[in-house]
């Protein structure tokens, strides 16, 4: 969504410390890897599935204690990283929490002749690829290292925008930003994310939460600079400014972020080009979805983003649906991107104190609130209407922050990039038709409230999954999870 001291002996076999004939509980989980499942305790075969689970649990607990892995938790390459991951998630997040700039301005002229469903497949199929390449981004990262996943990414997004400059027609925006842009994105996804988890392992929910703000700095930054420039030198040299821009910071990223994967991965010198289809064939590792809390949690994400990617898109929309000025409907997704950056930050930092769960479950609530109690009914009040943008932004951003953080929560660090793909593998097919069903509800006698109503009830689903995941990881018990 990692240097004086010397490195510990890695292992990576797990050995089960037994003591008065008994395992040793120690430390955390994480209970979530597929290597759960595959238990040396010949009397686990006569248990029940959750009794299974929880014997299973336990012995992961040994290999993250036992795995002797050195985490910097500091020091100047580990800060690089994260600052590399703040200036690249500007980028890749940003453009991506930007999109309703793009979508509102392409309605009203260059596509207003054009169907809205129509126009709406431009950026579904931008999000499905964002996310559902991630899954190739993640295995690639994890065979490859940082850079040489990074760089491309770059590439391709930086050449989208500059071809999207040019685009007059529905297919030619398909593969120039749904296409380019979205692969682009999904290669710079897992490097920027996945990294910080290489030098950071005690203070990742800070180092994240230092990072993870560059999605909502970016949807700030980019819709103010589109409302500036629409105006004053069209669609076409706005793209173009964009890009350029861009060029500039993800040098600064692709420059500045690094890994540790010759330290996690002791074999990776020895990976292959013809290795890599095997490696990405094996990313969407079905076996981590027999754990009940990977499930949920899938399933949660799943809903959540059905839920956001749809008001991200559409708040401009819905905006100027509703008698805002065009610029008004820029500056209120300006607000909720910039609620967005204390909500990435606060959460991730809490998390490492109330649990990262725990975290998630509330600001999901929240986010659900906000969508019924104040967007739903009072859309239509300006000053309401800014008070939705605001909680809504803290609390979504909130979300996104907790993601990696609770799927690293349950994973084994070698594996951390495959599981936070696969999870985004699924997520991507929401993102797919989320933004058409959305749009097509808005045509029908519901209008914009239908898909203000529809948004609201994906985003209490999620809340649901979160909860259940939440109780299946330590049940009613008051556990920082």
């Amino acid at each position: 969504m990692f240097p004086g001291h010397e490195t510990r002996d890695r292992k990576e076999s797990v050995e089960l410390v037994h003591l008065d004939g008994e395992l040793s509980v120690l430390e955390e989980r994480p209970i979530g890897s597929s290597s759960a499942f595959q238990s040396r305790n010949p009397n686990l075969g006569n248990k029940s599935f959750e009794e299974n689970t929880q014997e299973n649990s336990h012995e992961l607990s040994h290999q993250d204690s036992n795995e002797s892995i050195y985490y910097p938790d500091g020091g100047f390459k580990a800060y690089s990283a994260v600052f590399a991951s703040l200036v690249g998630l500007i980028c890749s997040f940003g453009l991506m929490n930007s999109t309703g700039a793009i979508e509102s301005y392409l309605e009203k002229n260059t596509l207003k002749t054009t169907p809205t469903t129509t126009i709406s497949w431009i950026f579904a199929i931008y999000t499905f690829l964002t996310f559902g390449c991630n899954l190739v981004s993640g295995a690639l990262f994890d065979t490859f290292g940082a850079k040489k996943v990074a760089i491309p990414g770059a590439l391709l997004v930086c050449a989208g925008l500059l071809a999207t400059a040019n685009c007059t027609q529905v297919w030619q925006f398909i593969l120039s930003f749904g296409v380019c842009c979205g692969v682009g994105c999904a290669l710079l996804m897992a490097p920027m994310v996945s990294c910080i988890a290489h030098f950071f392992r005690k203070k990742r929910g800070l180092a994240l939460g230092i990072a993870m703000p560059g999605a909502s700095i970016g949807g700030v930054v980019w819709p103010l600079v589109c409302n500036n420039l629409y105006p004053k030198i069209g669609f076409t040299w706005t793209m173009r400014v964009l890009s350029f821009i861009f060029i500039g910071l993800l040098t600064v990223s692709c420059l500045l972020i690094d890994d540790r994967l010759d330290e996690i991965d002791g074999d990776s010198k020895n990976h292959s080009a013809s290795q890599v289809w095997d490696k990405v064939k094996q990313s969407i590792d079905f076996k981590t979805l027999k754990d009940p809390v990977y499930l949920l949690l899938v399933a949660g994400l799943f809903m959540n983003e059905f839920s956001l990617i749809l008001c991200f898109t559409y708040i401009p929309s819905y905006a100027l649906n509703n008698g805002y000025s065009e610029s008004l409907s820029l500056i209120a997704l300006t607000v909720v991107n910039a609620a967005g950056v204390f909500g990435r930050y606060l959460p991730s930092h809490l998390s490492d104190i109330y649990g990262k769960f725990n975290l998630m479950v509330a600001v999901s609530a929240i986010q659900a609130l906000s969508i019924l109690v104040f967007w739903l009914p009072f859309g239509h009040i300006k000053p309401l209407f800014f008070i939705f943008c605001i909680i809504y932004g803290f609390a979504t951003a909130g979300t996104l922050s907790l993601t990696p953080l609770c799927t690293s929560q349950i994973s084994n660090p070698r594996d951390f990039g495959k599981r936070y793909g696969t999870a985004y593998f699924f997520v991507s097919f929401g993102n797919l038709i989320c933004i058409p069903i959305g749009i097509a509800i808005t045509n029908t006698a519901a209008g914009y409230n239908g898909m203000v109503g529809f948004a609201g009830a994906g985003s209490c689903a999620a809340t649901l999954l979160f909860i259940l995941a939440r109780y299946k990881l330590a049940k009613f018990n008051m556990k920082v999870v």
